[in-house]
Parts: C-alpha cells; sequence; structure tokens
C-alpha cells in the first residue's frame, strides 16, 4: 500500500525498503567505482543524512515530471492488481 508516486520502494528478497531508508540502502549495495557511485555513496550512507536529503531529492524529482508534463503512476488506483 506504498505510494510510489510519493517515494521510493526497494524490495530486496522478502524486504521491503521505502523512502530515504530505499536511497540509503541501495546506496550501501552499490559500488564504490565511478563518481556517480561513489557521490550516492557519500551523500546516503548515513540513515540521517539520507532523511535530511531524501524530501528535497523527491522535491526535485517532482517538479521536474510536472516540467516535463509527465502524469502520476497512481499505483494505489490500480484495481485487481497485487500492491506492495
Amino acid at each position: 500500500g506504498w505510494d510510489i508516486d510519493g517515494g521510493m520502494v526497494l524490495r530486496i528478497e522478502n524486504q521491503l525498503y521505502y523512502g530515504s531508508e530505499a536511497i540509503h540502502v541501495l546506496s550501501m549495495l552499490g559500488t564504490r567505482s565511478g563518481i556517480f557511485n561513489r557521490l550516492n555513496y557519500w551523500l546516503f550512507r548515513s540513515p540521517s543524512r539520507a532523511k535530511i536529503l531524501y524530501p528535497f531529492l523527491r522535491a526535485c524529482r517532482g517538479m521536474l515530471l510536472k516540467l516535463l508534463r509527465k502524469t502520476r503512476i497512481n499505483n494505489l488506483r490500480v484495481q485487481g492488481r497485487d500492491r506492495f
């Protein structure tokens, strides 16, 4: 029942992560090779830092989607489909 328009959802085996926790876990799982991966690791390796930065990045995503005139996914309104 998590709204993927409002935040990232990550599933690893039977464990679900949402929002800042998802981006923190992804940063810990990624490699440290390349500038993007090192920056991602540095920014989100701390759960508290991820919790602070995540809402800002989510807002930037929302603004970009509006500029690109993309519609919401509305995953919670889909009938007859499995939810997280």
